[in-house]
């Protein structure tokens, strides 16, 4: 197995940052610390994965089915799978208990999106989720849980919806603003502390329709700010701000990839990360647990960016292609995530390999 380590030195958070970054008053700014990357683990055939919030488990998908491993050893302690179904995504309650996994089942002539609920430790179905929709071919990009573990959460039918995991009733759906007619749920994500709920709603027509609104589900109030989501979107740990890909000036020559970051709680966009034009977009996003870095996928490559500064500190090449192999499809880095502790960080591409990295920060 070839190892790398990249690493920059960097300084700390600016004060735009400092309440999300922990820093005390008297921090000495010029205090410098350095990231390094190294490969621990790699997973052929999986295109996602993900960590369960207690920070000992990890899911990983593949079409057929899904495996739910020991982080650290990479022991496989599960494997889900269902008759006639291709998988989609997975995600792992916060207790580790339940596992929802969304699926594509084809037992007639039409396929049905369906989402599962199992027992981690037995491997049985507990239930189904209703699931309408009548376009198969919509994506689940998002499954969440609540803190709690008592609630579920994914875009549906170009509906937000949130289910009730021990009845798997429908508990709320998260229509469109009233005056925004037309727009559909394309993303559903629950805030890790539980209180809000995002959606990213879109339209048929022109992206500067897009809005993403947020909900306080204690008291329905909602704010909303207009952004097109080129391809994933994330919450940092402590729930105040949400990162997502984007493209910046579209359709003029000076159109570029960046990561935006947003306050949830002014509904602001904060910052704008420009991601190295060879990586051709930015496909991921994910903060670290304590909000300092934010983690950015690429065509091919992946890196870790200082987010007061906008630096790029570390970067590696997820799968170096064959000899003459070019195709843009098969070499995006799909999915990032670092672990709830912040020690390892997950890479995965649509060329179906997923890796895990040591993160160390000095």
């Amino acid at each position: 197995m070839r190892y790398h380590a990249g690493f920059l030195s960097i300084t700390l958070c600016s004060a735009v940052f400092a309440g999300s970054c922990g820093l005390a008053a008297g921090t000495d700014d010029n205090r410098q610390t350095v990231v390094r990357l190294q490969r621990i683990q790699t997973f052929d055939g999986f295109h996602t994965g993900s960590f369960a919030p207690d920070n000992k488990l990890l899911t990983l998908v593949n079409v057929f089915h899904v495996d739910v491993i020991e982080a650290r050893s990479g022991r496989k302690l599960k494997r889900f799978d269902l008759a006639h179904s291709t998988f989609l995504n997975a995600a792992l309650s916060p207790d580790g208990r339940l596992l929802a996994t969304a699926s594509k089942t084809i037992e007639t002539a039409k396929a049905q999106l369906e989402i599962t609920l199992w027992d981690v430790a037995t491997g049985h179905k507990n239930l189904t989720l209703p699931a309408p929709d009548d376009d198969w071919r919509r994506p689940v990009n998002d499954l969440s849980f609540s803190p709690n573990g008592e609630l579920v959460a994914s875009s549906v039918g170009g509906i937000a919806r949130l289910w009730d995991v021990n009845s798997g009733k429908e508990a709320r759906q998260f229509p469109a603003p009233a005056d925004r007619p037309g727009l559909q749920a394309e993303r559903a994500l629950l805030s890790p502390d539980g209180k809000l709920i995002a959606v990213y709603f879109i339209s048929a027509g022109q992206g500067d329709n897009n809005l993403v609104q947020i909900s306080e589900l204690a008291s329905g109030n909602q704010r909303t700010f207009a952004t097109e989501i080129y391809s994933d979107w994330s919450f940092s740990a402590d729930s105040r701000f949400l990162a997502s890909t984007a493209i910046a000036d579209k359709g003029k020559p000076a159109e570029h990839s960046v990561a935006e970051i947003w306050e949830v709680g002014s509904a602001r966009r904060v910052k704008a990360i420009e991601v190295p034009r060879d990586w051709r977009g930015a496909y991921t996003v994910a903060f670290s647990p304590d909000s300092k870095l934010l983690a950015v996928g690429g065509y091919k490559k992946f890196g870790i960016f200082q987010i007061d500064t906008g630096e790029l500190l570390v970067s590696e090449t997820h799968r170096r292609p064959t000899f003459l192999q070019d195709s843009e499809m098969p070499n995006q880095v799909s999915h990032v995530e670092f672990s709830p502790d912040g020690n390892l960080l997950l890479s995965a591409g649509n060329d179906t390999v997923v890796k895990l990295w040591s993160v160390t920060r000095q």
